[in-house]
């Protein structure tokens, strides 16, 4: 039964006789199946052993040694077993800990050892049995006793006859030992030499006085002891023979060796080893020798690797295409002759090959000349193995591909070239920004020629000072910004400013060669090692210049990067005429623009001042006229009135006076009494003083529309004077009662007058009762056009959406803004009770005057271009849209108040005056 665990201490296998005798059946789910493993060994063994056996594997993974160990393991019907367990460390090729392997015998029913020892505990076995007996009865204890002695001679027996026996084999097998070709070992698990003999063969690695006891590893190289492990492990694993080959040099020549391992019990494995050398010679020779005439005639480069990556052999051609000797190379490690960045290529590439055994795709690295150039070169490598598929060393051929490189190359650089050139156009047609231009240009072209330092400067040449300001800047991390740093003068750097202003382009490979030692110490002042500037001269006049800097040593300058930079200054030229051009035009189409919105905006202000002035010319008009007709009504109203009362006292006395005719002259004469009859004096009598009555009544009708009017118009009156708001309001409201009382299908509009206690305001008093008219009258529009929509109003259709609000059923009554009253419908949905809510009050320094109406409300979108000039929701003819407008201005900038509107759809709405109470009254 064998076993196996990873470097982590955790069982990663157990072959099927093992998990036969445990009984034990795996899962199908590889993730299952790996936990289910790990626990198999711990489930297994009986509890009493557990930890002990643990703590023993434990020390052992401490220092990667053998041990044994011997537990009792549940067999699959339920019954502890004694196990002994032998278990060895393995190692991979490159010698690391990979795990250890196990290999587990049932020792239950095996006999303890053979010897005298065995003898021996035999022996104290008979003593503890007789110790026993005593104890017994004396006719139990001879029956038990026979019993023992009898097992006894039986155990005794049989062991002395297997002694005999091995003693046999043993003589037997050192016959053999002494006659055979080959050299002998037995080993442990661990590789550790239990035995050896030297056999016909001898070896400067293994000695018969020295080796025993010591391990594999401490015998023979490195590469070879490795192999023996991988062997020794397989052979653990699988319990059948194992063979490989090896060579071992040896002085003037190598040797070529077989070797053959086979599995004994208790983990112990014998070695034959033979030395194939003499019977290969020949073949090896002719085939050498075939192999040296292909290899020396062939244009390519072959070589052979050992595992470890040691060049054991290069064909002659390699000192003529890399120009070192043989030995220099033979018997050297690979990674000093390739480029550092591809090591990893080549080091994954031999690993895929060790791993799968199979042959890899071609792989391109970079071989170190003899003189320090760097040479491309593509190989082919593939695994030489023994008989058994084990993998002896790498053999492979490159050839020189530096050529079709360097094309390559070239081809990229002009493709990143053309790229560059592409994309800066493409900038230039795509956005005409000058200043993202450039910077783009910068970044592009040191990442291009992979410089520490790109920049561009403009020649400020209208300064007092000419100087040359750096505008964007592209650099290493490790390089300080120059951004923010004094910029250089003209004179400073003479020389070098002298050639870009005239168009000429600087090369400097190496600044030590610079002769002019201003411009040198100003160029390594910035660290430059290399420079090279080149002038941008546009059509304007404008002059700039774009500098690449090297701060790591020499650095040339190829001809094809400068034909490059040529071209990008060319493009960016094109770019900033084509930039201050578009600046231009923007600048012109922006001011062009403005004086349209300035044009626009005097216009829309003439517009509003001339309807403005149209609607106080009306006003004007229209309260010169009021004012005319209240005075020249009110002097034959005050002339009618005045003479009323003296009309009726007339009255009466005459009336009197016909009372005492008819009782002085009684009966009256037939003429006389036909008059009576036929003016009918006794009604005349009753209805003439009521006739008069109501004359005085219209009278005082008549003044009171008349002083209304003067009230309203105001025409007296210049400038801000502290009057009674409520006086106004009262004023207006006389001159629109026709349209709020009662009329045939429409009923009377109710006005709720909730005045609070208001001292004198300070306000243009005729401007003011203008804006409560024009709110006024927008109330009564409202509400009439309510009223009269009838069974397309938004109170009459029930559950529905109009404008996207609900509105209520009839019967229901709706919320309103106007003191929270409730709109009343009848049956037919109209509104039954139309009001109008004023309310005045004081809050903070402002005099606030609330107009409400129960009406149908509007939409935000109304709402918000309420107050806008010439806006109107009114049929056409019947509003200009420019009462709310004109009141807005009245209030917000003649008074330095505030006006605003509160409304939803179907809850009415609501105006709200704020008047400044600390005013100055005009003088």
């Amino acid at each position: 039964m064998i076993w196996m665990s990873r470097c982590n201490a955790l069982y990663c296998y157990f072959n099927s006789n093992w998990l036969k005798f445990t009984g034990i059946h795996l899962t199908k789910a590889a993730s299952a199946r790996e936990e289910e493993i790990g626990n198999i060994w711990t489930g297994s063994v009986h509890p009493e052993d557990r930890q002990r056996c643990e703590d023993i594997y434990l020390r052992a993974f401490a220092t990667y040694d053998s041990f044994q160990r011997q537990y009792r393991l549940r067999r699959s019907d339920g019954e502890y077993r004694w196990i002994l367990d032998t278990a060895a460390p393995r190692f991979a090729a490159d010698g690391s800990f990979v795990g250890y392997i196990g290999y587990c015998i049932d020792l239950t029913e095996v006999p303890i050892g053979i010897g005298q020892s065995s003898l021996t505990e035999s022996c104290s076995l008979l003593t503890n049995s007789s110790r026993r007996l005593r104890k017994i009865t004396d006719r139990e204890r001879a029956t038990e006793l026979a019993k023992a002695l009898e097992q006894l001679q039986a155990e005794i027996s049989k062991r002395q006859a297997i002694e005999a026996e091995l003693r046999q084999k043993t003589s037997e097998f050192a016959a053999i030992l002494q006659v055979l070709p080959d050299s002998y070992f037995r080993l442990d698990a661990a590789g550790s030499i239990l035995d050896y003999k030297q056999g016909l063969m001898e070896s400067v690695y293994i000695l018969p006085e020295d080796c025993q006891g010591k391990s594999l590893r401490e015998c023979l190289p490195i590469a070879v002891s490795d192999r023996f492990h991988q062997a020794i492990n397989q052979v653990l694993e699988t319990q059948y023979e194992v063979s490989f080959e090896y060579t071992l040099p040896q002085p003037g020549k190598n040797n070529n060796f077989a070797a053959r391992l086979l599995p004994l019990p208790d983990q112990q494995i014998i070695v034959l080893v033979r030395d194939t050398s003499d019977n290969n010679q020949a073949a090896l020779i002719e085939s050498d020798a075939k192999f040296r005439s292909i290899v020396e005639n062939a244009n390519n480069v072959i070589f052979a690797l050992t595992l470890e990556g040691i060049f054991s052999y290069v064909s002659p051609n390699w000192t003529e295409i890399f120009g070192h000797e043989i030995a220099e190379v033979e018997g050297k490690s690979f990674v000093p002759f390739i480029h550092p960045d591809d090591v990893h290529i080549c080091v994954d590439y031999f690993q895929r090959i060790l791993t799968t055994s199979e042959k890899q795709k071609a792989i391109e690295y970079r071989v170190q000349h003899k003189n320090g150039s760097w040479r491309w070169h593509t190989s082919n490598s593939s695994a030489i193995k023994d008989a058994n598929g084990n993998i002896l060393y790498f053999v492979g051929i490159c050839y020189d591909t530096t050529d079709r490189k360097e094309a390559e190359i070239a081809l990229r650089e002009s493709a990143q070239r053309e790229a560059l050139l592409n994309r800066l156009s493409n900038q230039i047609r795509a956005s005409l920004d000058l200043n993202y231009i450039v910077e783009t240009a910068v970044q592009e072209i040191r990442n291009l020629f992979q410089i520490d330092r790109c920049a561009f400067f403009w020649y400020r040449q209208d300064a007092d000072v000419p100087y040359w300001e750096r505008v964007h800047e592209a650099k290493s991390s490790f390089l300080p910004c120059l951004l923010n740093q004094q910029e250089a003068t003209h004179a400073e750097i003479k020389l070098i400013a002298a050639k870009t202003l005239n168009g000429e382009i600087i090369r400097i490979d190496d600044t030590e060669t610079v002769g002019d030692s201003i411009a040198q110490q100003f160029l390594q002042d910035f660290g430059f090692t290399a420079f090279m500037a080149l002038p941008v001269h546009t059509q304007s006049g404008e002059i700039g210049a774009f500098s690449c800097g090297y701060c790591s040593g020499f650095r040339p300058w190829q001809n094809n990067e400068v034909e490059l930079l040529q071209a990008v200054t060319v493009q960016l030229a094109i770019a900033i005429d084509q930039a201050k051009l578009y600046t231009q035009s923007r600048i012109t189409a922006q001011t062009a623009q403005d004086k349209a919105q300035q044009l626009e905006a005097a216009l829309l202000e003439l517009q509003q001042t001339q309807a403005q002035l149209i609607q106080t010319e009306k006003m004007s008009s229209l309260g010169q006229l009021v004012a005319g007709i209240a005075h020249e009504i009110n002097n034959p109203v005050n002339f009618i009135y005045g003479n009323i009362s003296h009309a009726s006292e007339y009255t009466k006395d005459l009336l009197h006076l016909v009372e005492l005719y008819q009782q002085s002259y009684y009966p009256p004469t037939p003429e006389i009494d036909r008059q009576i009859n036929s003016i009918d004096l006794e009604f005349l009598k009753q209805d003439l003083p009521k006739i008069l009555e109501s004359m005085k009544m219209g009278s005082e009708r008549i003044r009171q529309i008349v002083l209304s009017l003067r009230n309203f118009s105001r025409l007296d009156e210049d400038g801000t004077k502290a009057v009674d708001i409520h006086e106004g309001m009262d004023s207006t409201l006389l001159l629109l009662q026709n349209r709020l009382k009662a009329k045939p299908g429409h009923p009377e509009i109710q006005v709720i007058r909730d005045y609070g206690n208001l001292p004198p305001v300070v306000c243009h008093a005729g401007q003011m009762n203008q804006v409560f008219m024009n709110v006024l009258t927008n109330a009564i529009d409202a509400l009439e056009e309510s009223y009269s929509a009838g069974s397309r109003s938004a109170y009459v259709n029930s559950h529905t959406l109009q404008k996207g609000v609900r509105v209520a059923s009839p019967r229901v009554a709706l919320m309103s803004l106007v003191n929270n009253t409730e709109q009343r419908t009848h049956d037919q949905g109209q509104m039954t009770s139309l009001q109008i809510h004023i309310r005045s009050l004081i809050q903070e320094d402002y005099v606030i005057i609330r107009v409400a109406d129960n009406g149908p409300g509007m939409s935000e979108e109304v709402r918000k271009r309420l107050f806008d000039p010439f806006f109107t929701t009114k049929p056409v003819g019947k509003g200009t849209g420019m009462g709310l407008s004109i009141s807005y201005q009245i209030v917000v900038q003649k008074h330095g108040g505030k006006i605003h509107c509160i409304s939803a759809p179907g809850e009415g709405a609501e105006f709200v005056v704020m008047i400044p109470l600390k005013q100055e009254p005009s003088t």
